[in-house]
């Protein structure tokens, strides 16, 4: 059975999708020339069926890894983030802005 994955507003018919331990992984039919650049900088994607129904919604995922099939499918596997995971990212995005916000204090500015 075909399934439409949407990832940066582009549809790519897949099969075989899966979702694991904090992985989707799921493969092209007709992998785009450079799947691997298609998928790097996805955060969010969905997937539905054909006839356009949505039925699942991956909002925060990062890619993990392809796999070119004997058949020269492509399999992509994304991760799907921890609760700790996110909370880490977000204290270290935090502790980032606080680091550069207290170089400007004490010196003027980041050199």
């Amino acid at each position: 059975m075909n399934e439409i994955i949407t990832a940066n507003g582009i549809e790519y018919t897949a099969q075989n999708v899966s979702t694991g331990i904090n992985t989707i992984s799921f493969t092209l039919n007709d992998p785009a020339a450079d799947a691997e650049a298609a998928f790097r900088n996805v955060k969010a994607l969905t997937v539905g069926d054909e006839k356009g129904t949505g039925y699942g919604l991956y909002p925060d995922v990062e890619f993990e890894s392809l796999t070119i099939n004997a058949d020269a499918s492509v399999t992509i596997t994304m991760h799907i983030p921890t609760k700790m995971e996110r909370q880490i990212r977000e204290l270290q995005v935090s502790q980032a802005e606080q680091d550069e916000v207290i170089a400007e204090l004490y010196g003027g500015g980041a050199q």
